[in-house]
């Protein structure tokens, strides 16, 4: 128990250095944090005495319609700590630093956040899409991108079956 709550102790203290806010969801800590303070905070959490949470889980884009977030699932892998922190990302520039030179695992989630949601992870090494083709218009993901109705595919479909 004492472990839980230095823990969340430690969480509150650098939300408070970051700007931040803390919220408990499930019984996992969720750090809210402004996207220019990613790099900072992840790097304090990956430190943390007795319980670092150095261990990136996975790491994904959510649009959030008025802004993005890019999110990150961590855990410890010397006890049962387990943080998530949510960066928030503007919309009219959707830009955040990569943390990939404190996981290089992050790599391919990074590239996965940018090809579905345009999200642009400033240092990444090899920032390009990954599930897209290369001249692909647009982010399938977001929730403002527009596909054409079934109906119209159909009609293209036949065109090109009937030539």
């Amino acid at each position: 128990m004492e472990n839980k709550e230095q823990f969340k102790r430690q969480v509150e203290e650098l939300a408070t250095r970051v700007n931040g806010e803390v919220e408990e969801s499930f019984g996992v800590l969720i750090l809210k944090v402004n996207a220019p303070y990613i790099i900072e905070t992840l790097t304090a959490a990956k430190a943390f005495s007795n319980s670092p949470c150095d261990f990136l889980h996975d790491l994904c884009g959510m649009d959030l319609v008025d802004h993005f977030e890019v999110v990150y699932q961590l855990s410890s892998l010397r006890g049962p700590q387990t943080l998530r922190v949510k960066a928030a990302v503007s919309r009219e520039n959707p830009v955040v630093d990569s943390v990939t030179r404190i996981w290089q695992g992050a790599n391919y989630l990074e590239r996965e956040a940018y090809d579905m949601y345009g999200i642009i992870f400033t240092g990444h090494p090899n920032l390009k899409r990954i599930y897209m083709w290369d001249d692909f218009e647009g982010y399938p993901l977001r929730k403002d991108y527009v596909t054409e109705p079934i109906e119209v595919r159909n009609i293209v479909r036949t065109r090109i079956e009937g030539e």
